[in-house]
């Protein structure tokens, strides 16, 4: 890796290639339908004001608790976001470990009610000198003054449609300032019928991102007992690019 990056990240390991593929589930069906919105969307508000939060692990996803511990993402004082942050886990978790700025960004009023509720019941979990903040935004608009060290994809890309995934990687190309990292936790892997979540591969998030301008950094294959949502998980890592 660069010297720019380990500046950055200093204990950020090298690239490491998982070994193996998942195996062949049970095919999983969205449970999605009754939220899809004319246009190919999907109504996130209804579904919160619904509960209909299945996709909710009720925690931070052991696989970026377990890099943060390590001390592979922190970077001090740096900016991080968290697309789809549900009700919060992970901004916790990322000012724990070391972030001093943490957005979470949100297209349903309701989910960020839920998060904020959240951070209150476990504020003493919050460092005192971080700041959380839950922006309700379009993902595709947002354009931050000041862009991110880090972004953390996780059950983000996959509730997109996927004509608009290569909107999402030119997006984090936006976002993310040069030397900058993102962190995708793909999932699902494996058959999927329809969507939300729609299947995705560690292959696809690679050709997004790096026609955008990233670099791979890491590939890890996540251990089953870390998987958050009993499915095959991968936290796949990127650079973008300093030019």
């Amino acid at each position: 890796i660069a010297a720019s990056v380990r500046r950055v990240y200093p204990r950020i390991a090298p690239m490491r290639r998982a070994t193996t593929m998942a195996s062949s589930a049970e095919p999983v069906k969205s449970n999605a339908a009754a939220f899809r919105q004319p246009n190919g969307g999907t109504d996130w508000e209804s579904m919160w004001s619904a509960g209909s939060t299945g996709f909710d692990c009720k925690r931070t996803e052991p696989a970026l608790q377990r890099a943060l511990d390590a001390g592979e993402v922190a970077i001090g004082r740096g900016k991080c976001l968290v697309p789809g942050c549900g009700r919060g886990y992970a901004l916790a978790s990322l000012a724990r470990g070391g972030f001093r700025d943490v957005v979470g960004l949100e297209i349903s009023e309701t989910a960020r009610a839920a998060a904020e509720a959240h951070l209150r019941a476990n504020e003493t979990d919050v460092p005192g000198d971080a700041t959380i903040r839950i922006v309700v935004e379009d993902f595709f608009a947002h354009a931050p003054e000041v862009k991110y060290d880090f972004v953390y994809d996780c059950t983000f890309l996959c509730a997109i449609e996927p004509s608009r995934r290569g909107e999402w990687a030119k997006t984090m190309s936006r976002c993310i300032k040069p030397n900058g990292t993102i962190t995708s936790l793909v999932f699902p892997c494996g058959d999927f019928e329809g969507g939300p979540p729609y299947a995705l591969s560690p292959a696809l998030v690679k050709d997004l991102l790096v026609t955008h301008g990233f670099e791979e950094v890491s590939l890890e294959e996540v251990e089953e007992k870390d998987w958050a949502r009993g499915r095959m998980e991968y936290f796949y890592t990127f650079r973008r690019s300093a030019a």
